[in-house]
C-alpha cells in the first residue's frame, strides 16, 4: 500500500443568507436559489471585477468558478438543512401567491463558513469549438431530443 500527500489550495470565506434572499428566492430552480445569490454576492464581494462565478449548489457541493479555476466545497450543514426546507415549501408558496397573500418561510437568516479547494485550471472554448456545440444541440433539438433538465430530484437525492 502507498500513501500520497498532496498540497490542496483552499479559500475560505463566509455566506450571509439574508431575508430579502430568502423571500425573493424561487424554490427547485438553481439560478434563483437564495443560497446560491448569497454565495455568488460573497464571491462578488471579494472579486468586484470578475462576471458570473457560474456557482451551483446543491444539498452536497457548493461548485464555482473563481480567478480562472474551478473550485468545490461541501454544503456546510446549516446551508443544507435550510435548502431541503426552502425547496419543501414550493407548494405552499405557489398557494400564497395564486391567493395574494403573502408567504412567510420558515427558515430564517443564517451565515456560514465555506471552505473551498481548487480543482483544475479552466480552459477557455474556441470559437470554432463554441460553433460545433451550438450545431450539435441544434441538430438535437430539430431531431426531437428534449435538453436535460436540473430537477429537484437531483438536487437533494440521498440528503433529505
Amino acid at each position: 500500500m502507498k500513501s500520497k500527500a498532496k498540497l490542496a489550495e483552499t479559500i475560505r470565506f463566509r455566506v450571509t443568507v439574508t431575508e430579502r434572499d430568502i423571500r425573493e428566492g424561487e424554490c427547485g430552480l438553481a439560478n434563483r436559489c437564495m443560497e446560491k445569490v448569497a454565495i455568488e454576492r460573497s464571491l462578488r464581494d471579494m472579486d468586484p471585477k470578475s462576471g458570473d462565478h457560474r456557482t451551483r449548489v446543491d444539498a452536497g457541493h457548493i461548485r464555482f468558478n473563481f480567478f480562472g479555476y474551478k473550485f468545490e466545497a461541501d454544503t456546510p450543514k446549516i446551508a443544507k438543512s435550510s435548502l431541503i426546507q426552502f425547496d419543501k415549501e414550493e407548494k405552499a408558496r405557489g398557494r400564497a401567491e395564486r391567493d395574494g397573500i403573502e408567504f412567510i418561510s420558515k427558515v430564517r437568516p443564517h451565515s456560514y463558513m465555506v471552505e473551498a479547494t481548487r480543482l483544475y485550471k479552466l480552459k477557455k472554448i474556441s470559437p470554432e469549438r463554441q460553433e460545433e456545440i451550438t450545431r450539435a444541440r441544434q441538430a438535437r433539438a430539430a431531431a426531437g431530443f428534449k435538453p436535460k433538465r436540473y430537477t429537484l430530484h437531483k438536487r437533494v437525492v440521498g440528503f433529505a
